[in-house]
Parts: structure tokens; sequence; C-alpha cells
């Protein structure tokens, strides 16, 4: 540390007893000093809180501040000591533009591996892959100007719409031929078929594509503005379901290099996507014409064989509604919650939800339609028939709110219950390595899926001990005997520390594991070292 720092230092430390006077001045002092000042005199008032009168003689004090000089250590690294750099193949080939051939007269080494599906990872070390890149180009700077090259020729690619449908066209003619690629397949977790939200979405979008082919048959001869409002629900709910379930059947594609945590929100995005298109196709829509029903009253023809195709409409969507609970009932109860209500509002399967909520309007609607249709038959007036399509519009805009709402908070990042935070919280701090636990974030990504975040300090000497247990300790202690020199020390603290650093990523990796399997929605853990 410079010696006029150091007597800043003091200066600051001293000014509570001797005033702002004798501190401004002993600043402006501090640079006249020379190299071989050892020693400050300073001065005080007899009275601190007394400014100097004039004409009167301070009283004078004097304290020593001993410069303290910095110790330097004589210790200097040979060209032994080198850092060594690790590239993993999938960089070596990006950055270094190089091919797989290439790459297999490397030596291989391994390392842990971050993810949770292996345990270790191969890499290379930076230095051969340099190495076999200036071989390969023709030495350094002909590496680098190719490199220039082709990354401009990259960037004109991105903008260039010509070279996107040319790469399409690429990829529709060797369609055939990658299937037989397992490794350029889309790969996805589970069939959209297979999964319980799945076959609840598939299954109502049939019934609603029937639905809307009868109420649009039972509209055309009647001219009914509640059968009008409920065939553009129907039409409303199709629309909206195929889109959920294109949303869905997206999600389960699994993570990719562009989409490193995974194609979940998908869900989100489609259902929020379909709320809108309630609202404002549903309920707006609907809400014009009964208001255009009202104002512009018509005569309705009293088929009743248009009541039969509402009754089988409320039967069909009643069968939907009660596949569509089920299945939230079980993802209540899966994921520990107290009620459907509950289970509704944390968005946990948007999918679900919105076929829930979309199916309970319809039979509401349905209700409501055949009721206003009921009445206007036996009276003969056309006003309740266009009441009752405000009432289908009410209930059309209340459940896409509720869509929009759920949705919004999942896409933007709501954080996750605090109860399963605070188990998490619990879980990381009854280990031993842990010394403490800040800056937590935990925050859903679509669905069920959670990811967390936190800083840990760890404690060296529980650290040091499980590593201490790795080793034979008469080995070791013969090692430290052996000792002579100061290069041989730094090389065992180099050895030993590399050692300890590797132990400490294998106590990290056990970590996540740990709260992986304590709690299965977590799908990406980043603790860091605080």
């Amino acid at each position: 540390m410079p010696r006029r720092f150091v007597l800043t230092k003091v200066i600051h430390c001293l000014h509570p007893v001797y005033g702002f006077d004798v501190q401004r001045s002993c600043f402006h002092s501090i640079f006249r000093l020379s190299k071989g000042t050892t020693a400050l005199t300073f001065f005080r008032w007899s009275s601190s809180e007394t400014p100097k009168p004039s004409g009167v003689q301070p009283v004078v004090e004097k304290v020593d501040a001993k410069v303290v000089p910095k110790i330097k250590s004589t210790l200097f690294y040979d060209n032994s000591v080198k850092s060594v750099k690790y590239i993993t193949p999938l960089r070596a080939l990006r950055e270094f533009i190089l091919t797989p051939k290439d790459l297999e007269s490397l030596p291989r080494y391994f390392s842990r591996s971050p993810y949770s599906g292996e345990t270790q990872t191969q890499v290379f070390l930076r230095s051969d892959v340099e190495q076999l890149a200036y071989e390969k180009h023709g030495g350094r700077e002909a590496f680098e100007l190719r490199r220039k090259i082709i990354r401009d020729m990259e960037r004109r690619a991105r903008t260039d719409i010509f070279n996107l449908k040319k790469a399409l066209k690429y990829f529709k003619s060797t369609l055939e031929t990658n299937k037989s690629d397992p490794s350029r397949k889309v790969e996805r977790q589970q069939s959209l078929s297979r999964s319980g939200p799945g076959r609840v979405v598939l299954f109502a979008v049939a019934v609603n594509g029937l639905n809307v082919a009868a109420k649009s048959i039972a509209w055309w001869y009647t001219g009914s503005k509640s059968i009008f409002s409920e065939m553009l629900h129907s039409i409303a709910d199709t629309f909206n379901q195929v889109l959920v379930a294109y949303g869905l059947y997206s999600s389960l594609q699994k993570p990719d290099e562009m989409h490193p945590y995974g194609y979940i929100p998908m869900r989100n995005v489609s259902s929020l996507i379909s709320g809108v298109a309630i609202f404002f196709l549903g309920a707006g829509l609907t809400f014009y014409h009964g208001v255009h029903g009202i104002l512009e009253p018509h005569d309705v023809e009293p088929h009743h064989w248009a009541l039969l195709v509402m009754l089988g409409s409320f039967v069909s969507e009643g069968c939907t509604l009660v596949l569509a609970y089920r299945e939230a009932l079980r993802g209540a109860k899966r994921h520990n919650f107290d009620s459907v209500r509950q289970w509704l509002l944390a968005g946990v399967d948007p999918s679900t939800s919105v076929v829930l909520l979309e199916d309970f309007a319809a039979v509401l609607g349905v209700l409501v339609a055949g009721s206003a249709m009921t009445i206007t038959a036996l009276t003969g007036f056309a006003l309740p028939d266009a009441v009752g399509a405000i009432g289908v519009s009410a209930i059309l805009a209340a459940v896409a709110a509720l869509i929009i709402h759920t949705n919004t908070e999942m896409l933007i990042g709501r954080a996750i219950p605090s109860e399963k935070q605070e188990a998490i919280m619990r879980l990381i701090d009854n280990m031993k390595i842990i010394r403490g636990i800040y800056d937590i974030k935990a925050t859903m990504i679509g669905g069920d899926a959670m990811r967390f975040k936190a800083e840990v300090d760890i404690d060296g000497r529980e650290l040091t001990r499980r590593y201490v247990e790795t080793l034979p300790l008469d080995a070791l202690l013969q090692e430290v005997q052996s000792i002579k020199t100061e290069q041989q020390l730094v090389h065992f603290m180099l050895k030993h520390g590399d050692n300890l650093v590797n132990t400490l990523g294998a106590e990290i990796n056990q970590i996540e594991k740990t709260i992986m399997k304590e709690f299965p929605g977590m799908k990406h853990i980043d603790i860091e070292i605080n």
C-alpha cells in the first residue's frame, strides 16, 4: 500500500478527535512528505467543539503515525507453472473452423459435466486446438483472416432473405435423409396424445368442431341471437384449442442450442393468444351482436329442434368439462395444491386450464342461451334472446380476463410459492458444507418447471476435510516432509489447490442433484460461490 495512502487513512481515523481543521491541514501537508518520512506531528485545540479564538495560542500535542512498509514476497514463478485452459468440442469446431475429423488426432480430457444427465464431459486443451487450427489454416494471421471472412459471410447471411429460403428448401429436400439420423431429429420429451393435457386438448378440439357445425345449422334456420353467440363461442373455442394444442406440442420439444431452457413457455404463449382471441373474437363480437338485437329486434322462428341442438351441445361440452376437471384435479394433487382453484390461479398447466375454463364458460353459455331461446319461443319477444347473447359475452370476457392474467404472470416470471422456496432453503442450509445462502431467485419458467439461482458461502474447513478424506494420509505426510525449497512448496500448493477446486465442483453438483431429487419440477439450478 502506498505510504501516502496509509497516512490518509490515519488522518481519517483521527478526525473525530482532532476536528475538521486539523484533518484539512493534514491533507495539505501530506503531499509535502519526503520518502524517508516515518512520523507525523498533529496539532489539536484544547476543545474540539470550540473554534480557535483570534490571538489565542493553541495547545500542542504530538502524535506519531508510523508508516508500515508493505510486505512483499520474493517468490518468482518459473515457466513450469502454466495455466491450463480447456475447451468443449462444439466451441473448438465453431471458433477455430475445424471439423470433427480434425479433432480426432488431439488428446482428449474429461471434466465434470454441468448437466444432470451425465457425470463427465469431454474437453480438449485450448492450446492444442489453437496449434491445430494454425497448422491447418497456414499460421495465426491466415487463421484470423479466414475467421474474419467467415464471420462477415455469416452476418450477411443472417440478413439475406434469399439465403433463408434456400436453407428452408435444403432442409425440406433432405428431410427423408435426416429421418435416419437421430441427432438431426427434433426430439420431444413426450408424445402429445400420451400426455394428460394433450388428450384433454385433442378431445376438446373434436367436440367443439362438431358443436360448430351443429350450431351453425341451427342459427341458419332460426336466426337466433343466442344461438349465433353460441356458434361464435364454439368457433372461438375450436380455434383457441387448436392453438393451445400447437403450443403444447411445441413445448414438448427438448432443450436445444437456440433454446437452452426448453420450449415450456410455449404453453403460456399459446394460452395467452387464446385468451386475447376469446376476448375480442368471442366476447366482443357476441356483445355487438346482442346489442344489435336489442336495437333492431327481429322475429325468431321457434324451431324446437334447435333446442335439441343446444341440449346436445350441453352434453358434449359437459363431457369435455368433466374430462378437463379430472385432469386438473390430478394436477392439483400432484403439485400439492389444496383445491383446483389454487391450481388454476397458479398457472401450472395452462393448456388444461384453458380447456377447463372454456368448457365451463361453454356449459354456462349453453344454459344462458338455451334459457333465452326458450323464453323467446314461449313469449314471441326477441328481447330475451338478445339479452342472452350479452350474457354469453360477459361469461366469455370473464374467462378471457382470467386466462390472460394467469399466463401473463407466468411469462413475466413469477416466483415459486414461498413454502416451496423455504423448503429448498432449509434443504441447502442443512448441508454441512454450506455456511450461508444469499440472493435467492426462484421462478416458474412454464408449466410446473422451476428455475433456481442462489449464492452460497462455502465452509472451507469442511471442504478441505472432505478432500483430505480422499487422500492417503501417510503418502500426503511424506509429500509434505519432502518439501525443501520454495518452488517445491508452490508446486505442492498448486497440485492440491487444483484438486480442492475439483472437490468443490463435485460438492456443488451433489447439492444440485439433491435439490432435483427432492423437487422434481426443478429443471435448472445455478449455484454460485459468494
